[in-house]
């Protein structure tokens, strides 16, 4: 791809090395190019600003002033002159860090292709022409809708001053017929090209005038009957129409909806004087809106919705004890839901770091049945549970016939994840050879099914997760920096259990809840809660989760600092509240305990006239479970009468 002669570009190459600069300039020449040359960044910013080149290669490491400095110096120039930096392999930041200021590309050294660097200098240029067109069109648009605006304004004003001539004309038609028809006939053309429905009545809601488009509109001419009753179907006049205030010599503006066609219209209403200065006639002008308004009422609904939709998000996230499907009130969990919130409103790569355990796939869900992509694949994979020798077969597919025992055609993850989000749970077990790969597939550059030759592509979100420590694994080598700066664009950091205690009751009773029970819910004590409370779970929720699911098969938790029962001396009822006997004894203890939680939430519920969320709160228990809890023991709304 190279520059036509008649069209030759001029380029300014700034750098340090002659032999770079001679060798790129020869080939530029070659292909058609002007080539200038600076050899560090103080020559090369005087001599962009004498020459005003139309694309600049900019070497990042130069002695006196380096590339970003000249690129900070030239930044308010760079949508007009597009710079392509030049940098080594091992310095990428660097690049990044250019094309944060403003640059349009990087190449990296050495420059083994010089085809590269000509297909990157003509990309440069078309966009710096395409930005120029888009300029000249936008101009070009400009112009043309200030013209057609100023020729609605004449014809507006053509109109009004057709409209004041016709009162002229029949203030003085006793004294000229010949005038009048004039007047007349001069009204007739301007009205014919109206767009819009345009009658006229008296006093008594007779039609004397209707254009053309009107009766078309309404099927007759209506000329002589009555204008509610020819024009909008209405036995009394229109409840829209200011004919008061027109006939006291106003002029009045209104928007109306017709019922008789279903359609929005904007009426101006003026009077029509006679001879003598008095209002003779209603004279009404009529637009179509119903588009302006249709778009008007699509936007204030989708704008209520949307802001019902974040008002119950951020409501959900601070009031409830839980957010989705992960529970916890915390402090720390309110980050976390802030951090998901802002995830899921981006299309960004996402990386979930925290300890086994502490729900790093439940975080990755949510995120993407909140975003955009929720109607597509979440698809999971386990990287660290996947043999070497097979994994690129697993994420990218393969032929059949491709290898040994490949008798047919497969899809990898990425086919699977296209449009959606790809879950990669402990992404520091990938080798170095996958991360490169992945980097080039969700860069754009594709990949390719083993026994394939067909470059694919896939739409796909990455959200990544491990409980390692990455950036240990950048300095040790066992993890690439540019995959990790690729996927480490939205960190969130899961607390571990230990971090927030305070939500372990409401996990214990979420896990009890979908504990397969039958008929009887099983009760943890408040012992059992307060040990579990005290304890630092290594394991994280997934830890809490066995032991619970232990203790209600079993009946045992093994803590070393768990108090044993109370004594049966300390179990006196408050003062406000009555003993509960029990219900026959040599009964078994989870009959007991069952009828005695029976009796309990039945006292609560007609003591607090049955405000189930009251008492809800005061057992320290959600609302479904207390409804579960009414319904296995058959507790009903209170009678008729009470609350």
């Amino acid at each position: 791809m190279s520059t036509e002669p008649s069209l030759k570009r001029r380029v300014l190459i700034i750098d340090d090395e002659d032999i770079i600069r001679d060798s790129v300039s020869t080939y530029l020449e070659d292909s058609g190019f002007v080539v200038y040359q600076a050899g560090d960044g103080r020559e090369g910013l005087r001599r962009f600003r004498e020459l005003t080149p139309d694309v600049v290669l900019l070497d990042l490491r130069m002695p006196r002033m380096d590339g970003l400095e000249v690129l900070a110096a030239i930044a308010g120039q760079l949508d007009e002159i597009p710079v392509i930096v030049v940098t080594g392999a091992g310095v990428l930041q660097d690049a990044v860090a250019a094309l944060r200021l403003g640059a349009f590309d990087f190449v990296t050294k050495p420059i083994v292709d010089m085809a590269v660097l000509e297909h990157a200098v003509n990309r440069a240029l078309e966009r710096t022409r395409l930005i120029e067109e888009n300029r000249r069109y936008q101009a070009h648009l400009e112009d043309e809708i200030s013209a057609r605006t100023k020729d609605l304004h004449r014809r507006s004003e053509q109109l009004l001053a057709a409209n004041a001539e016709l009162k002229k004309e029949m203030a003085i038609r006793e004294k000229t017929a010949a005038a009048l028809k004039q007047s007349e006939s001069r009204l007739a053309e301007v009205v014919s090209i109206f767009e819009g429905f345009i009658y006229t009545c008296d006093a008594q809601f007779c039609l004397d005038f209707v254009n053309r488009k009107l009766a078309d509109h309404v099927g007759e001419d209506g000329t002589g009957k009555c204008c509610h009753r020819v024009l909008y179907g209405l036995e009394q006049p229109c409840p829209w129409c200011r004919y008061t205030d027109v006939f006291t010599g106003q002029t009045a503006h209104t928007e109306f909806y017709n019922e008789k066609d279903g359609r929005w219209y904007d009426a101006v209403q003026a009077p029509m004087f006679d001879s003598e200065g008095q209002v003779r006639n209603l004279q009404a002008v009529v637009l179509d809106i119903t588009e302006r308004k249709t778009t008007e009422d699509w936007l204030r609904q989708r704008e209520i919705q949307l802001a019902e939709k974040n008002r119950r998000l951020k409501s959900s996230m601070r009031t409830a004890g839980r957010f989705g499907n992960i529970i916890g009130k915390s402090r720390p969990m309110q980050d976390v839901y802030e951090n998901i919130l802002k995830a899921a409103e981006s299309n960004a790569h996402v990386i979930v770091y925290g300890e086994s355990g502490t729900g790093k796939e439940l975080v990755a869900k949510t995120i993407h049945d909140l975003s955009d992509r929720g109607s597509k694949n979440f698809v999971t994979v386990h990287c660290g549970a996947i043999p070497d020798n097979l994994i690129e077969s697993e994420f990218f597919g393969y032929h059949k016939g491709a290898f040994t025992g490949a008798d047919q055609d497969k899809s990898g993850y990425l086919d699977a994840a296209d449009g959606g989000t790809l879950f990669m749970d402990e992404v520091g077990e990938l080798n170095l050879t996958m991360q490169v790969k992945l980097l080039r597939a969700i860069e754009g550059g594709g990949y390719t099914p083993i026994g394939s030759n067909v470059v694919k592509q896939a739409d796909i979100r990455i959200v990544a997760a491990t409980n390692r420590n990455l950036r240990s694994s950048l300095e040790t080598g066992r993890f690439r920096r540019d995959f990790f700066y690729r996927i480490h664009i939205l960190p969130i950091t899961l607390p571990p259990l230990k971090s927030r205690k305070e939500d372990i009751p409401l996990l214990v009773n979420h896990f009890v809840d979908d504990f397969p029970h039958g008929d009887k819910l099983p009760v943890v004590p408040q012992r059992i809660i307060l040990a579990m409370q005290r304890h630092d779970w290594p394991g994280n929720i997934r830890e809490l989760q066995n032991s619970l699911h232990r203790y209600i098969t079993l009946g045992a938790i093994d803590f070393p600092d768990l108090p044993g029962p109370p004594d049966d001396d300390t179990l006196v009822p408050p003062p406000d509240r009555p003993p509960f006997q029990p219900v026959g004894f040599g009964r078994p203890l989870s009959d007991a305990v069952s009828a005695f939680e029976k009796a309990y939430i039945e006292h609560l519920l007609k003591e607090n006239q049955w405000h189930r969320s009251r008492v809800a709160a005061l057992l320290g228990i959600d609302r479904r479970t207390l409804f579960r809890k009414m319904k296995i023991y058959g507790l009903q709304l209170s009678p008729i009468g009470t609350k």
